[in-house]
Order: C-alpha cells, then structure tokens, then sequence
C-alpha cells in the first residue's frame, strides 16, 4: 500500500549501502515552481534541483563521491506538497539499495540525511547472448526478449506485453484457456521495461486475459503522481486482442475472452540458410523454402562487370561507416550515452560533453548485411534527456539508422532504447564511366573505364597552353624562340622574332657587284649604280676623261709649252700650248729681255714681238706712250686677229660656262682624243658648262678660211 508521512522537519536516514550516485526522484504538486531541493556536503552545496512544472514526476542524476551529505527540499508557500492542492513526494534512490521516499510535506523545508560508498552505477539490460534484446554493456539484470519458439500445427503464437506502472508489486497477470492457465507473470520488474511474453494457443479455443492489482487501483500510476502500466495482447500478425492500463482503467480485475484466430506472419517462417536466396532474416522457423543456391556478382545489365548468371548482387565484406552524435542543447548529453554491436563487436559508449557543441563524428568499420543494434541509454529525466540526444548511422549507401525515426520513444525498446539496422557496402558492379582514359592527356578522368576520346597538348605546351620550358617568362617556348632584330626602322626588321638580336640601320648604295660603284657595306639598293667607263682618269694627264670610272692605262702626260714653229722654243711634243712661253727674236732690239743662244734678243709676248717689229722705234729709241697703246691694242684684239688682218676673237679663254665669237661662223669642236662633240653653223655662243674639264679644239670657217683655235676647259 501506498503510505504517507507528514510534519517531519528533519529526518535522519543512514545507508551503509555502497553508492557514489544517488536518482533524486520528485513527484510535484499543481505548484511545481513552489518546490526546489539542493544536496550539502557540510556548508556547501554541490546539487541543486531544475525548475518543476505542476503535478509532474522527474528524476535527476546527481554523481557523487562517497560520503556524507544532506538532501534539503524547500516549497517557498510553506504547505510542503500536499493536501488541496495535489499530493507529491519525493526520495533517493540507487542501484545498491538506497531506495528512501517522503510522501508529501507540509513545511517550508525537510532535510533527509543520507551517506554513500563506492558503487558502480548499474545499467540495466538483458544479459542472456540469445536474446533477441540482448545487451552487452548490461551490468544488471533486465527482461529479456527470446524469439518465439514454434507452435504446433493449428497453433499459433500469441505475443503478451507487461509493462508495470511506478507500482510494479502490486501487479500480476495470467492467460487461461479452456480454464487452465497456459502463461502468467507480473508482481516484479521495473517501472516503464516491458517485458514480451509468446504463448502458443489453438485456433479457435478461447483464451481469458486477466490483470489484477492488490491496491485495487489498476495500474493507473498517474493517479498518484506516477508512471502508468500497460498490459497488452496482440498477434504475431500485428492485432491487438486485449489492453489493459493506460486509458483503460480498473480496480482490482480486469478480464476478457478473446477466440483464437488463425495468423501466419511471414515473417516468422521462411528459409532460415543464407546460402539460399530465400533466405530470411526474421524466419525463426524453417519451411523448406531455400531451393535456389546463392551465386554472388554484379547483376546490374548496364555494368561492365555484369555477370548473367550472378542472383545475388555482391557486395564488399566491409565498409566505413559515420556514426554522428547529435546534442540539440550544445549542452552535452548529462551522463546518458549511446552504443552499438554487430555480431561480436561491440563499439562504444559514444556520448557527447558539455563542451562538444552539436555534433560529433566517428568513423567505424562495419560488416555488410550483418545486422547493426543501437543502444541509448539515458540517466536521469529520461523524456528530457533523450529529446535532447540524437544520432545517425551512415555509409555509402546513405543513413540506415537515425534518431529522426524517433525509436527512442518506442515504448515497447524503452529500457534501453534500441533501434536495429543492416549495413550495406557497395557492390561490385563498375559502372561504365565514359571519358578519356590516357593518364597523359588534358582531360585525363581517373574515374573513367570507357574511353570517349582524349585531348593532348600541343608540343612544348602542357594542358593549359603553358610552355613545358620558357627561360625568360615571354610566352614564347624555347623552343619555338626566333632570334633576331625586332626594330620595324631597321634594316634587318623580322617580324616574326620574339627574341631580340643586334639590328642593322638601312645603308643605301649600288648593291650590284658588276657595276662600278658596287657598294659591299650597302643593303639597301638606292638606284645609282654606275657602269664600267674605261679611259683616263688621272685629272692631271692630258688626255683626262672626266667621264671614265676605270683607269685604262691609256694616261698621256701633260706636256706644256711653246707650240708655236715660228718661236725660238717650239716644241714639237707640246700638248698643252702656252703662248706666253714662246719666245721671239726682236731683231735689232737692244732691250730685250733675254739673249739665248745667238745674236740678238728674244721676247715672249707675241703682241711685244710684233710691236717691236713694227715699231722699231719701241725697241731701239724707248717705250713711250704710243708704244704702250700699241702693245694694248694688240693684247685687246689678239695678235691672230692682227697677224690675220682681221678681228676674230674667241673668248674668254680658259672657259667655264659660255664660249663668246665676235663674229657668226660655222664651226667644229673636237674633243682630246679628235672625236667631234658640237657641229654649229651661223652661231657666235657655245655652252661650255657641260663638258669636261681638258683641251678642246676649234675649226672655225669665217670668210672663206679655217681658223683653228685651242680652248682650255
């Protein structure tokens, strides 16, 4: 029965059970936020409660070392948590035997004293390798979940769920058919842990299912502030036949009849060998069915590696895994953790701390297509703690298992919550991946098996069209690098050059090696290109030609002189007359100015000569006036003109431009060699400007005679 004790101040409560934790259980009134506690050790305080909503039952988890402490539950209103306004309690519990509550209060504050020893903190679970809920980790003992054992022909099984309320001794069951009693159970287990039962049953008889409760209150543990219990039978093919609990209330009985139904679930019967392709996973009973022997490969038509005799696709006997542990408070996990098995590995605990953020990530190596079973266990509030928690399980084929499908709230896996899933790594089916399978290519794909065709670089390129080598960083590959001038002014300009070279300026000038004025340094041909003129080309010899380019060895020596007969010094090798050189014999003339070889004196000036011949007087008495306008007349007119008798002159000579007669004659001109160069007839001017420097000859016709004049150029 349920018992009260209230007005206690202060109650000492000794433990010498061993325990370094201790479950703070409080059962809250309709003024829940009226209700706090805390745990002293001495003067300090190293617990204190959360906030308490109204008429709500919580735990708290609160580790300690072994000692001595006192547990202080305040209610700020003064009326405990009692009486008109709903009934609560509160106490201390612990896997090594503190197990200690006060029902309801009605002071400001009760203290509860209490004293721990080492103890390691229990985990709950079923402890037998053959159970279907097994678990590893458990250190205390739990229901455990067998498969169900195989009825008889015209049998089928019968699936009983026990869940016990906060209450759990004053509850038992049983199932009878045709009045004898073929299952039973209750009146022990844990608070919240359902325990399965399978009973096998003939179709067609009929079963009674009956819960009793001593207190005659059902198993209605919310009534007082607890957990409430449930009873349930459902058949294997998933109909429920009976509930009792929960919503369906009662007092110290409830009964009722239910007529067996024939079901045949598949899944508990079917090929139970995996080497069959029948082969089922949930079948617990064999049927014969494993006809067709597994023949693993790829079975994929589109693959490259597609194997038509293969049945089963195979797969890699092992893969990676991500195990992510979620926390949505970033404010750690509070002692609960989470861990998971495949057949004998066991991986594990996982949990996340008060500094481990959201989120965290192992990596784990599972077998394929052996089955996986998550773990969570949860301290404490655990509605609170596991809304909190989460995980996901996933690998190259995405997530098999995650807490968004929320089995930790699965009422029936409650202590602990558990979730099964089956790995699966890849197959070896290669799919055909199409690109360029040339490792030396640009557009090489590692992942390609089919070869579409591949694209090189250029030579002395890589793949993006940088050269493999380029000493001086100009884009331009040694290897494609042209030397030379890259100036468009100069002569040598090559516009294709990428490397600068030594230019060459533009040397203008005959390029012709045959011509006479072939230039060898010239590169540029400027259109003056001069022939070969063989003749004289000394300017100092008589027979100079100004127009010859190439000396012909033909060169006379200039030879001046008197050419004169008539004159005491005539020459007859003159070429170059000098009239101003002849001398004369003055007869009779006593002062002259020389006196060669002979008698008599000699002159050199032919008009001086003449004067003195026809002027005696000039000579022999003294040159007066009259002498000097003589001599003068005959310098002016020439003494050709005078010794002629007429006054033909031919000026000036030596000429430079224009040639003057002062009379119109008709005459020839012949140049030092005797060629004829100018025939004029009637004319008194010749141009001279043209023609070369040197000694011409004139034949004048004028009144009936030829004169012949030299004309020095």
């Amino acid at each position: 029965m349920k018992s009260f004790l209230l007005g206690l101040f202060l109650i000492p409560l000794t433990f010498l059970a061993q325990g370094s934790w201790v479950n703070v259980v409080v059962q809250t009134d309709q003024y829940g936020g009226e209700t706090t506690w805390e745990i002293y050790q001495g003067d300090q305080v190293i617990a204190s409660s959360p906030v308490y909503q109204g008429n709500s039952y919580y735990e708290t988890l609160v580790e300690l070392p072994s000692g001595e402490y006192n547990l202080v539950v305040y209610d700020t209103f003064g009326d405990g948590i009692c009486c008109a306004y709903g009934t609560g309690y509160f106490g201390l519990e612990n896997s090594c035997g503190l197990d200690t509550f006060i029902y309801d209060f009605d002071t400001t504050q009760v203290t509860m004293f209490f004293e721990l020893t080492d103890c390691e903190q229990p985990i709950y679970g079923c402890l037998e390798s053959n159970a279907l809920n097994y678990n590893p980790w458990a250190n205390a003992p739990a229901p455990c979940n067998f498969p169900p054992v195989p009825c008889d022909d015209g049998q089928t099984n019968i699936l009983s769920f026990f869940t016990p309320d906060s209450y759990p001794n004053e509850t038992s069951w049983q199932i009878t058919v045709n009045g004898d009693t073929v299952a039973s159970g209750g009146n022990e287990g844990n608070t919240g842990v359902t325990l399965p039962t399978y009973t096998c049953v003939s179709v067609g008889d009929t079963l009674v299912a009956s819960v009793y409760d001593i207190y005659g209150d059902g198993m209605c543990g919310t009534c007082w502030g607890g957990v409430d219990g449930y009873f349930e039978l459902t058949t294997l093919c998933g109909d429920s036949i009976f509930m009792a609990g929960g919503n369906v209330e009662f007092d110290t009985l409830y009964s009722e009849p239910y007529i067996v139904q024939p079901c045949s679930p598949a899944f508990l019967e079917g090929c139970m060998d995996p080497a069959f392709v029948e082969y089922s996973v949930d079948a617990v009973v064999n049927d014969g069915s494993c006809v067709t022997e597994v023949l693993l490969g790829c079975t994929q038509e589109e693959a490259l590696n597609y194997n038509p005799l293969a049945n089963v696709m195979e797969t890699e006997a092992a893969c990676n895994y991500n195990l992510v542990i979620t926390d949505g408070g970033a404010d750690g996990w509070f002692g609960s953790w989470l861990g998971f098995t495949q057949g004998d590995n066991i991986y594990g605990p996982y949990q996340m701390g008060p500094n481990d953020g959201y989120e965290e990530t192992f990596e784990v190596a599972l077998n394929s297509n052996e089955e996986v079973k998550v773990y969570f266990f949860t301290e404490g509030n655990a509605e609170t703690t596991s809304a909190q928690c989460g995980f996901r399980l996933e690998g190259p084929n995405g997530i098999i298992a995650q807490s968004g499908t929320n089995p930790w709230t699965d009422r029936l896996n409650k202590f602990p919550f558990s979730y099964s899933a089956m790995p699966t790594c890849s197959n070896y089916c290669i799919d055909p991946v199409l690109g360029c399978v040339d490792a030396a290519a640009c557009n090489f794909d590692n992942s390609a098996n089919v070869d579409q065709g591949c694209v090189y670089p250029i030579e002395y390129y890589d793949c993006d069209n940088t050269c493999n080598d380029d000493t001086d960083g100009d884009g331009v590959c040694n290897e494609l690098e042209i030397t030379g001038c890259m100036d468009p002014t100069a002569f040598n300009y090559n516009n294709i050059a990428t490397d600068a070279d030594d230019c060459e300026p533009f040397i203008f000038g005959c390029t012709d090696p045959t011509q006479y004025n072939y230039d060898p340094e010239a590169n540029t041909e400027n259109g003056g290109c001069t022939p070969y003129v063989n003749g004289c080309t000394n300017s100092d010899a008589f027979n100079y030609d100004p127009l010859a380019n190439t000396d012909n060895g033909s060169c006379i020596e200039v030879l001046e002189g008197c050419a004169d007969p008539q004159a005491w010094n005539y020459e007859t090798l003159v070429n170059i007359p000098d009239s101003e050189s002849c001398l004369y014999e003055a007869v009779g003339c006593v002062t002259g100015l020389g006196e060669p070889e002979g008698s008599g004196y000699w002159l050199n000036d032919m008009c001086f000569a003449w004067l003195i011949q026809a002027d005696p007087y000039c000579c022999e008495v003294e040159w007066d006036n009259a002498c000097q306008e003589t001599f003068d007349y005959c310098s002016a007119t020439g003494i050709e003109a005078i010794l002629a008798g007429d006054d033909l002159l031919v000026y000036p000579n030596p000429v430079s431009d224009v040639l003057n007669i002062n009379k119109n004659v008709d005459l020839d001109v012949f140049d030092s060699t005797g060629r004829l160069i100018i025939s004029k007839t009637n004319t008194n001017v010749l141009d001279a400007s043209l023609w070369t420097p040197g000694i011409y000859t004139l034949h004048i016709v004028w009144n009936n005679r030829t004169v012949i004049k030299k004309i020095i150029k």
